[in-house]
């Protein structure tokens, strides 16, 4: 095999006839320069122990814990997320569910490259919250999730697992109990072959010792750690790295300071087949017993480390986006650090053989479960398998050391400066449509724009014919656009649509045709500054749910936007007329304009401006208006955020279960009957819960309209409070119609128009 000797001394590298697995990258990777570098590499070297760390979801790991061992005492160290996080609630943006699993997939996978650990997940969709173990193992399979976690284990191979729950109701969370008790389950039978054959679940693998995270129960602790201790070469402790890792959970809130000096975690040993006489309280470190002398990684790391701390290997491809089945050029260069005039550059071709997205979405969910294979590689390692890989020679070894790098595209941002993005395959022509649900009343006229958004991924330009099929009762202003589009462009066509609809659900489809082929889905981006963009595949569909609602007369209405929230958009799809309400501008607005204004979910959590300024609208409800504040958490217990005062438990009442039966206490109530008469059949079809952070008492000034709880738990009559105030009224709704909403449930259509009379 021919090779290239660029630089004097250390290194050379092969010939680009030789660069290998030049595939499709699909993660952005920020690495560390100079000192920091080689700290980074060598913490990597010569490992005597791994660490797994399982927890429910995103955020739930001890990141101090985990910096303390990756960063500072050389163990090989990950965590296992059981979920993606897709039932939480979102601080960032309003993607729910499935989108907002891959926000956190990136933020735990941002999180990794701060604190040096590794990532893992099973296959569970986080449904939501649930109250019990049982309730959660209704949605995941016992034994379908808990060979996911044999699965890791054995592939993985730590000799200490670290479970953060206890697996008991004072975990809270039913989702948290059941990592809790999978956690000991699996380090039980992990080396299990008949039980999980090796054939399936991979080489048996037995840890040594078992602990659970004590941090917030410090009285239950066997052994106690200074995670604040500071490393020289990094220049931080431990737990301010861990700081930094927390918080790029930012879709969850969790920005966090890094505090200096000392600051103890804990654990509890639970068992150990080591050092089981030496009793718990008295062991030094949790490595007691184990032997740290034996080295558990590749010989090669050396070498690795040695290449790495030396050259800078660059691919830059001169386009984001590559059609399947086209190719593009990437420019590979190698400088050796240091030495900039000293370089070696070839063009290879970038390959667009499939489509990149995120691997857990590629098929359908079969349940609460992804459907795709478990193949218990770590995240943070299958994203480098799609890297490119670059034969580095040393001096003195036979075969070269494989450098791998991603392939990217880099443009300078006027404020950003250097931006790298990933190079991505996707379809030649992307076509989506706005939303994929869209609500409408049965029966009325009505006029709507639908915005068809078409991506070119090929490098010249293409004559295409867009269509949009609508439903009967349905028609277009036009049957076929035809439109060019230049290379990589993006256009939006819009068709204008008007006509009525039967009560049910309808579709809407956009078609492309170019060049004889035809494209009928594309992709949504998901993109934050601090993690590696994404892109979410759908059909190009509406689905147009028609429903039988009447609305308030006269309705005005301004809306004040909440957390994670989709409201607004379903109200307009209705007809409201809705303005937008900044909480900045609340002193200077005129809300006596409004007939209702709507406060959006956990608005007052997120916005100290709301709060300041929330008198405000108190004086607008006094004055003759209508308010209707959906749920919030603890800060709703504030003086003057409420009318009159609530007060919720720890952890705050709640409905799991969306079928939960309903009981009316105000048969009466206008909310209840005008203009929409509410039954049993609207609370039919709900999704993922009734109600959340329901007040336990609240003052009899109060009405309660509504009565409901889970099975075996006392009747809660805090799903919708409402009183006179003033002039006017105001209406607490910890209903979930922020989740009915948006996915277009009838009945919660219903409750809500009810609600802005």
């Amino acid at each position: 095999m021919p090779r290239l000797r660029v630089f004097r001394g250390l290194v050379g590298v092969v010939a680009a006839a030789s660069i290998v697995g030049l595939l499709a990258p699909r993660y952005l990777v920020a690495q560390e320069r100079g000192i920091a570098a080689v700290a980074d590499t060598k913490a990597g070297l010569g490992v005597h122990t791994r660490v797994l760390m399982i927890g429910a979801h995103p955020d739930d790991e001890d990141t101090p814990i985990i910096a303390w061992l990756a960063r500072g005492h050389r163990a090989e160290t990950a965590y296992l997320s059981l979920t993606r996080g897709d039932g939480g609630q979102n601080l960032i943006g309003n993607e729910l569910g499935e989108a907002l699993g891959v926000i956190r997939t990136e933020e735990l996978l941002a999180a990794r490259r701060v604190d040096g650990a590794h990532q893992y997940f099973t296959r569970a969709y986080d449904f939501g919250f649930s109250k019990t173990a049982a309730e959660s193992f209704q949605h995941w399979p016992h034994d379908s999730l808990l060979g996911d976690v044999v699965k890791v284990i054995r592939a993985f191979r730590p000799q200490i697992v670290i479970s953060v729950f206890s697996g008991t109701p004072r975990d809270g969370h039913g989702q948290h109990q059941v990592s809790g008790i999978l956690s000991r389950e699996a380090y039980d039978l992990a080396g299990d072959t008949v039980r999980f054959p090796e054939r399936v679940y991979g080489k048996a693998w037995t840890p040594l010792k078992f602990y659970r995270c004590a941090r917030f129960m410090p009285e239950l602790a066997t052994i106690a750690m200074n995670v604040g201790e500071y490393d020289e070469i990094v220049g931080r402790s431990y737990v301010e790295i861990a700081a930094e890792s927390r918080s790029q959970h930012k879709s969850q809130g969790f920005g966090s300071v890094q505090r200096k000096g000392t600051v103890m975690d804990y654990l509890h040993r639970e068992v150990t087949s080591v050092n089981a006489s030496t009793d718990a309280k008295a062991e030094r470190s949790i490595f007691d017993g184990i032997d740290t002398t034996r080295t558990v990684t590749p010989a090669d790391q050396d070498s690795l480390a040695q290449v790495e701390a030396q050259v800078a290997v660059e691919a830059v491809a001169q386009r984001e986006q590559v059609a399947l089945g086209d190719s593009a050029p990437v420019h590979i260069s190698v400088y050796k650090h240091g030495i900039l005039d000293s370089s070696l550059t070839r063009t290879l071709y970038f390959r667009g053989e499939h489509i990149t997205e995120p691997y857990w979405l590629a098929k359908p969910r079969i349940g609460d479960l992804f459907a795709f294979a478990s193949d218990s590689i770590a995240d943070d390692e299958r994203q480098k398998d799609a890297w490119l890989s670059v034969p580095v020679t040393v001096p003195g070894r036979a075969t070269p050391v494989i450098v791998r790098t991603p392939a990217l595209y880099r443009y300078a941002d006027p404020v950003r400066g250097d931006v790298q993005r990933p190079v991505i395959t996707t379809p030649g022509i992307s076509v989506t449509l706005s939303r994929d649900v869209e609500l409408t009343r049965a029966g009325v006229v009505f006029e709507r724009p639908f915005e068809v958004t078409l991506r070119s991924a090929f490098a010249d330009s293409q004559t295409v014919s867009v269509t949009l099929v609508t439903p009967a009762g349905l028609r277009a202003d036009s049957a076929v656009r035809v439109i060019k589009l230049a290379p990589g462009a993006t256009r939006t066509v819009t068709f204008r649509t008007h006509g009525t609809l039967p009560v049910g659900s309808h579709d809407v489809q956009a078609r492309v045709e170019v060049a004889g082929h035809t494209y009928t889905n594309g992709y949504i981006p998901v993109e934050y500054d601090h993690i590696t963009p994404e892109r979410m595949y759908r059909p190009a569909i509406v689905q147009m749910q028609s429903v039988d609602v009447k609305l308030p007369r006269g309705l005005t209405m301004g809306y004040v936007q909440g957390v994670g929230d989709n409201v607004a958009p379903a109200l307009r799809d209705l007809g409201i007329p809705v303005t937008p309400i900044d909480p900045t501008e609340l002193p200077v607005t005129d809300l006596s304009r409004y007939s209702t204004i709507v406060v959006g979910p956990r608005a007052y959590q997120a916005n100290q401006t709301l709060i300041d300024n929330n008198a405000y609208l108190l004086a607008y409800v006094r004055n003759g208006g209508n308010l209707v504040v959906q749920y919030g958490q603890a800060e709703m217990q504030q003086a003057g955020i409420m009318p009159y005062p609530v007060t919720l438990t720890r952890p705050a009442a709640r409905v799991t279960d969306e079928d939960a039966p309903v009981t009316v206490l105000d048969p009466r109530s206008p909310l209840l009957n005008t203009p929409n008469a509410i039954t049993s059949t609207d609370f039919a079809g709900w999704v993922q819960e009734r109600a959340t952070y329901m007040p336990s008492t609240f003052d009899p000034r109060y009405t309660a309209v509504l009565q409901m709880n889970d099975p075996n738990e006392p009747p809660n009559r805090a799903a919708i409070l409402s009183a006179p105030y003033g002039k006017g009224r105001y209406t607490y709704v910890t209903l979930a119609l922020f989740r009915q909403l948006p996915a277009a449930v009838p009945g919660g259509v219903r409750i809500f128009a009810n609600l802005l009379r």
